[in-house]
């Protein structure tokens, strides 16, 4: 469970792409390799077989395989929930076509990806969150 989220505004298919590849590659520049991934609703009723389970894949294949699993036609991203969990922070590239970092307290990596965004023009805010569940308490939003 999570008590906090940013969420941004909605972006175009091009930006949830770019921020896809960025958190791989800002993660591998850490000396991260890994990332676990969900590819969650809808996509993931076609995409697992029985139970929904998360799959550990290298950081560096985490853009080709969405775009493999899109081009099967089970979904997109923007349109179907992926989820990307590396170093405790759950990152959604939600079917709403905006993103979601839920985090259990702020750190560094949480305040760059806040600032990016806010810098990018995504409209970042800072939410309280339970679970999956997003409150109706703003902690904050970014002002440039």
């Amino acid at each position: 469970m999570k008590s906090r989220c940013i969420i941004t505004s909605e972006l175009d298919p091009g930006a949830l792409r770019a921020e896809l590849s960025y958190v791989a590659d800002y993660f591998a520049a850490r000396a991260h390799v890994v990332c676990k991934v969900l590819f969650g609703f809808a996509w993931g009723n076609e995409y697992y077989v029985g139970d929904w389970v998360e799959e550990e894949i290298a950081l560096d294949s985490i853009a080709a395989k969405t775009r493999e699993v899109e081009a099967s036609g089970l979904g997109r991203l923007g349109r179907d929930d992926l989820y990307v969990t590396v170093s405790g922070l759950e990152f959604q590239f939600c079917h709403e076509s905006d993103l979601h970092l839920r985090f259990d307290q702020s750190d560094d990596t949480v305040e760059h990806f806040f600032s990016r965004w806010g810098g990018l023009g995504f409209a970042p805010a800072e939410w309280l969150c339970d679970s999956k569940e997003v409150s109706k308490t703003k902690v904050r939003a970014y002002v440039a």
